[in-house]
């Protein structure tokens, strides 16, 4: 099987995976109110790259590293809850975009979007089980031959490839339709967007609580 045909088939997944509504597309949305395309599409790079080493993990078999995750899944999703928490918290206090502070905030968030993201993006354990349960439907048959590390290291390329776009897609899409909101509009919208990634949060805390109160 020629092996670029696995370009398209990681670009689908990496567009697949992403497109989900979960707490990356809301601080992509809302990156994308407040400031514009590109520190909306930095949200996006630290999920893409989180996407990437999860296919990584998978497509290679790294099973140590799977174990890991598996085996401390409810301390993964702790530190994820705790994460999204503390993140809705900051866009809470986020200024709207006209706002004198909105440029200050803007630099100072664009170096921490990014490792943000990517830790939201790798401490979601189901991430993980679900491109292992993807490649290991794939892995073994003429798409993506056992052994062939060309064609996993190329799949794995477009998974991140394909997660970037669609990141891109949706920044350019609401960056252009920001100008027409209120600046009251997108203060709701980031009361509304911090309580959503606090909940995410929350709910994977309370996972873990319910896991040890009903066995």
């Amino acid at each position: 099987m020629n092996s670029l045909l696995v370009i398209p088939v990681g670009l689908l997944i990496g567009i697949v995976v992403s497109a989900p509504v979960g707490p990356v597309n809301v601080i992509c949305i809302g990156r994308a109110l407040h400031f514009g395309f590109w520190p909306a599409v930095l949200a996006g790079v630290g999920a893409a790259l989180g996407d990437g080493l999860l296919a990584l993990i998978a497509a290679f078999g790294i099973s140590a590293a799977a174990e890991a995750v598996t085996s401390h899944s409810e301390f993964i999703k702790l530190v994820g809850g705790v994460i999204l928490i503390v993140f809705g918290g900051f866009i809470i206090a986020t200024p709207p975009h006209g706002s004198p502070r909105a440029a200050a905030h803007m630099g100072d968030s664009a170096v921490r979007i990014v490792p943000a993201t990517f830790l939201i993006t790798i401490t979601n354990p189901g991430a993980l089980l679900g491109f292992i349960g993807i490649f290991g439907g794939m892995i073994g048959n003429d798409l993506l031959p056992e052994g062939d590390y060309t064609a996993a290291g190329l799949m794995v390329l477009a998974v991140s490839g394909g997660a970037l776009l669609w990141w891109a897609g949706l920044a350019a899409f609401v960056s252009r339709i920001r100008h027409l909101l209120s600046e009251r509009t997108l203060r709701r919208i980031n009361i509304v967007s911090g309580i959503l990634l606090a909940a995410f949060g929350g709910a994977l805390i309370l996972d873990v609580l319910l896991t040890h109160i009903i066995p």
